[in-house]
């Protein structure tokens, strides 16, 4: 791989390999205990936070695999004016209890250490998402892209993603770009220990683990422990060790065996969920945003990632030619970093132009940009309707409890849940508010812009569809 003149060749001095361990800033606050099911059962950060702190610990600690699922997102899409079903699978890996509190706090070291090698090397503004020094949301994020865009005259605006991003990330990049932000030649025993994890990872499908249970406990004790939070669920260190010789059918109606825990063999891959992942998306592509953000400074242009989701607005590049051009020069960038496992999902790349208030497609046809959640259309601003139709949905689902439970006691429904969750009653829920908190936080922050939000309109009889479906 062709590498950047850029941050390649930063080396931070003034970081040494021991302040990765000591001085760091680390919001245990935000190491709650969560009930699901696995290997071990939930524990309070504080009784194992002097053990994840011990490097020497950490060396000798014995991961469990991760649980996997696959998760199927119902998505359409419109294709010759039809619309038409598009289902997204994508692959779900959780560590056990324990395991998460460890891949989190080396996931923040990693992410602190992350934060200064980007401010140093300029590339702080690129990366948004997974960040803990931002102190901003997408409606920040959203409103600068946009803020750019409608500040130029004539502008083309590519939105790109990366294919199975987390699956193929290359692990020997990743790891040496790990050893850069950390400025170090070797990882040190305890992070090699997580890097290891991290990417020859094992993993167990919950299903079969499942099944492991149904036969340790009664059928009907199983299913009351699920639905109470998996309480009373446990497996005992010699009972783990027998599960891991367990096998388990491939598929339905196939003879064919293999082995209840699966390994990741391959050089690449890491798992989505893990609290290491996301820092390592932003670490593995120091030299891939460096690139980018020059060449679009050079273009006097604006460039922004978010994971794998990339913007790039182009002042004045709206001539045929010149998008052809552009798109040729990306294409090379893009080929420079193959060896990092990226591959770009092409027709999913979205192109659009901006000229006289309006954003078209490539045909000059209406239509809009939709990035981190918001639709702009070049003279007003909306929230996506996708979630404004999840909103919703889960407001529904909630009136249905309520006037199920109203129905089974004979009394009123209880609505208290209800409108925290789903109401401006509960703008400051959990202090942090909750949709509605948010639409209006958009709304107030969109209004700033040369166009017009329709974002409080949007919501604003969220009150009245809510309530006349109550008993």
């Amino acid at each position: 791989m062709k590498q950047s003149n850029g941050p390649q060749s930063l080396q931070l001095h003034s970081l040494p390999s021991s302040s990765i361990q000591q001085g760091r800033a680390i919001d245990w606050d935000r190491y709650s205990s969560k009930s699901y099911l696995h290997f071990d059962q939930p524990i309070n950060i504080e009784k194992i936070k002097d053990k994840i702190e011990d490097p020497q610990w950490v060396s000798k600690y014995s991961f469990y695999p991760f649980m996997h699922f696959s998760l199927v997102m119902k998505r359409f899409r419109m294709k010759d004016g039809v619309k038409q079903k598009d289902p997204k699978e994508r692959a779900i890996f959780y560590a056990a209890h324990k395991d998460q509190f460890i891949y989190k706090y080396y996931g923040d070291l990693l992410n602190n250490a992350y934060n200064e090698y980007a401010k140093k090397s300029g590339i702080d503004d690129v990366a948004i998402a997974y960040r803990n020094n931002k102190g901003k949301s997408n409606i920040d994020f959203s409103y600068e892209v946009f803020d750019f865009i409608l500040k130029t005259e004539e502008s083309y605006i590519l939105a790109i993603d990366f294919k199975s991003f987390f699956d193929t990330i290359a692990h020997k990049p990743l790891k040496q770009n790990i050893q850069r932000v950390l400025n170090t030649d070797m990882l040190e025993e305890d992070w090699y220990k997580v890097y290891r994890n991290t990417t020859k990872f094992s993993y167990v499908h919950i299903q079969d683990y499942e099944e492991f249970l149904k036969d340790k406990y009664d059928i009907k004790y199983f299913k009351k422990c699920r639905k109470d939070k998996n309480k009373g669920l446990k497996i005992t260190p010699a009972e783990f060790r027998n599960f891991k010789k367990r096998e388990t059918i491939v598929s339905a109606g196939s003879s064919g065996h293999r082995k209840v825990i699966q390994r990741n063999g391959k050089s690449y891959g890491i798992p989505q969920g893990s609290g290491m992942s996301a820092v390592c998306s932003n670490v593995l592509l120091i030299d891939f945003d460096y690139d980018l953000l020059e060449w679009a400074r050079n273009n006097s242009g604006l460039y922004r990632r978010y994971s794998d989701d990339l913007i790039l607005v182009i002042p004045g590049a709206v001539s045929k030619q010149r998008r052809a051009e552009i798109d040729d020069e990306l294409e090379a960038i893009f080929s420079r970093y193959e060896s990092l496992g990226l591959e770009i999902q092409k027709e999913k790349t979205v192109k659009r132009l901006y000229k006289d208030r309006e954003i078209t497609n490539e045909n000059s046809e209406k239509s809009s940009l939709d990035y981190l959640g918001f639709v702009l259309d070049g003279r007003q601003v909306r929230l996506r309707e996708k979630s404004l139709f999840k909103y919703y949905s889960r407001a529904y689902k909630k009136v249905k409890v309520s006037n199920k439970i109203s129905l089974a006691t004979g009394t009123p429904p209880p609505v208290r849940d209800l409108y925290n969750l789903y109401t401006h009653l509960g703008w400051r829920h959990r202090g942090y508010g909750n949709f509605i908190t948010y639409a209006y936080k958009a709304h107030k922050k969109m209004k700033k812009l040369k166009v017009q939000s329709h974002i409080r309109d949007q919501v604003k009889r969220h009150w009245h569809k809510i309530n006349k479906r109550l008993l």
